[in-house]
Formats: C-alpha cells, structure tokens, sequence
C-alpha cells in the first residue's frame, strides 16, 4: 500500500524497470504489479501529470511491448474500460537501451574491503565497467522536462528513435556473449576476460563480431566495426569477473532475441549460414545436453524435453550418429515456438549445424574452433 501511495503522488513522474528477458512477459510479476500500481495512480491522481514508464529490459520495442502487456492486464481490473482509456493519456512507455556490462555483487573478502572503505555497510553493492550508456526513446524536450538527468550525450541520450543503439549493442555486444558463452563453457574457460584473451575463443570472437554479426544486420560497415572494437576493449578489462556461467542463464530466450535475428539476417544476404553462429548454436545444444541441468532452468526445460530423443540410442560413430545429429540440428532449429519461425528452412543452416555437432562430439571444442579458423 505504500508503494501505491508512492505512486500516487504527483511529484512522481518516472518509473524504471529491471527484470531481465525472462521476467518481461503477461504471465510473469512483474507486469502485473506494474498494472496495479498504474491503477493506483488512475484511481487517486487521474488528472496528474504524464508518467513515463522506461523499461531497460533488453527486449526489441520493449516500451510498447509492455504496453501492451499492462493494457492486456487492465482488461480485468475495476472500471477497466476507463482505465485503458486513461493509460495512453497519463502514461508513456517509453523503449530504453542500457549498454554497461555489470557483473554483480564482488567476493565477500572484496566486498567487506569495499565497505571498510566506504565507510558504510551495502548490501546491493555492484561491480561493473566505466563505460555506461543509456538512450531512451522519447520526445526529448518532453522527458527531458519530467527527467532532468544531468549527463552529457555519450552516456544518456533522449532520441525519438534508439533503433541504431540498440541494434549495434543486442547483436554486437550481447549476441556475441550468447554465442559464445556455451563454447567457453565447453572449453573450460570461466570468464569473458580469459575468452578474449584466448587463443581459439579470441579467434572466434573476433570473426563473429567482425565478419559474421555485422553482415546480419543493417548498422553501417564503419560504426558496426568501431563499435566491435570498442567490445572487444571492454571484455578484455582485466577488473571484471564476466563468468560465462553467468551470462548463459536463460540461453535460450537470449539466443532468440539476440542471436537469431543476425542469423537470419546473415543468410538472406548472403545465401549461406554464418559458419561461426552456427557452430555457437551446436555448442549450445551440444552443452544443454551435458550440463548438469538445463542450461535456462525451467525457461530451456522445452529444448531439452522436445529434442534430446533425437540422439537416444544413437551409435557413438558412424553413419548413424551423423543422422542423429542430423535429426537433433533439424529438430531444434524447427522449432517455432522456441524461435518465433522455422530456422531449419534457413539455406544450409542445418548442414551447418550438423557438420558442427559432428566435430564437437568427435574430436571437441578446440578442434571445431580451429576448423572455424581454417
């Protein structure tokens, strides 16, 4: 109830939201409670000023996504068709992008340093990067009158359109930690600074953040290479502690909406699969099957639920292993409900896909990063 008070008043004019792809959906809290806040404030304050609601979730157009979630939610609460009438009026969601690489709480030994420090006790203490970026899509002088962030152009930027930040920083920066991440896992190695540095896992990064990721997508050639390099410099900081373990977390849902779409892009353009994403993807679905549990928890159960009997009794060698693997790249790649369409249509991708499971059961990770290199 106090939180609804809060939102009530008004004074109070923006609210930010942090809850990571798996939370941003109807069926999850958040939105829902987001609604009952809203309707707090429709309820006490209907003729207040304009609230902007700015997620940082990294999902596409995630301003009217959620949107459309809370106008869906509204549907059932009291006095329902006034309050959707309302909440275009009083309310702007607005699309976000968060560019800061943030690797959580530090050890217990650094942290109790970093409190003697302080000189004060925080629980919520969070290590991450000097390099910070926020741009919010909204009418500047609109949001710039409700929040009067005093920040100069490189770190926030209020623009009617975010489109080109986001793009460059979903596929280049976050989809090569995606495609990666279940790789270095394979490979043993724990921490995004060890990956850069790395002779096979450099290697790969540099060829999908470069040659492959680029291609996928519409950023210019220029911004698309200078922001690459920009990323390989922050992984390689050698004071953060990025472990990949961490970053593979609902892999699945972050394959979808971070490395897919370079996928499918890279294919219409060029005809072929994109040889080191596909090999990413084998990794994935090579290490969902050996991890000791799925690799997203209950988000990634489906994968593993709708596509592993693709290998039962599968020989260790031979022919029939390869259609195996076959059956398992078709299988997973098909499905359209973990991929929003049927990715096994996509030219040579499951050949791909196949020719890389084939090498990582075989010989390994290593060696399947040397054959990427050639």
């Amino acid at each position: 109830e106090a939180v609804r008070e809060l939102v009530a008043r008004p004074e109070l004019r923006v609210i930010v939201s942090n809850v990571t792809e798996a939370g941003f959906r109807p069926d999850a809290g958040f939105p829902a409670r987001l609604t009952d806040l809203l309707h707090a404030r429709f309820a006490r304050l209907p003729d207040g000023p304009s609230l902007f609601v700015v997620p940082t979730e990294l999902v596409d157009d995630n301003g009217p996504r959620l949107a459309a979630m809370v106008d869906q939610l509204a549907a059932g609460r009291e006095r329902a068709s006034q309050f959707r009438d309302w909440l275009p009026r009083r309310v702007r969601f607005c699309s976000s992008l968060v560019d800061r690489i943030t690797t959580g709480t530090p050890a217990r030994d650094e942290h109790a340093a970093l409190e003697r420090r302080l000189g004060y006790s925080d629980a919520l203490l969070t290590v991450t990067e000097p390099h910070s970026f926020w741009a919010i899509e909204a009418d500047p002088g609109e949001l710039r009158a409700a929040f009067a962030i005093d920040a100069s152009p490189e770190t926030v930027s209020f623009a009617p359109d975010i489109g080109f930040y986001r793009e460059r920083k979903l596929r280049l920066l976050n989809g090569a930690h995606t495609a990666t991440a279940p790789l270095a896992l394979l490979a043993g190695v724990g921490t995004v600074r060890e990956a850069a540095g790395h002779p096979r896992l450099g290697a790969f990064l540099r060829h999908i953040l470069f040659e492959e990721i680029p291609a996928g997508t519409e950023l210019p050639a220029d911004a698309a290479s200078a922001f690459a390099g920009t990323v390989l410099e922050r992984f390689r900081n050698p004071w953060l502690d990025h472990e990949w373990r961490v970053i593979a977390t609902n892999q699945t849902a972050k394959l979808r909406s971070r490395v897919v779409p370079a996928i499918r892009g890279f294919t219409r353009k060029r005809g072929r699969a994109p040889q080191g994403l596909a090999l990413g993807f084998a990794a994935y679905l090579q290490w969902a099957r050996t991890c000791p549990s799925p690799p997203g928890g209950d988000v990634d159960r489906p994968l593993i639920e709708r596509h592993w009997h693709a290998l039962d009794r599968a020989p260790a060698s031979g022919p029939g292993l390869a259609a195996a693997q076959e059956r398992l790249a078709a299988s997973a790649l098909g499905d359209q409900g973990l991929w929003g369409d049927n990715l096994a249509e996509l030219p040579g991708l499951v050949e791909a896909t196949t020719r890389w499971l084939l090498l990582l059961e075989r010989e390994g990770v290593d060696a399947a990063l040397d054959a990427l290199r050639g």
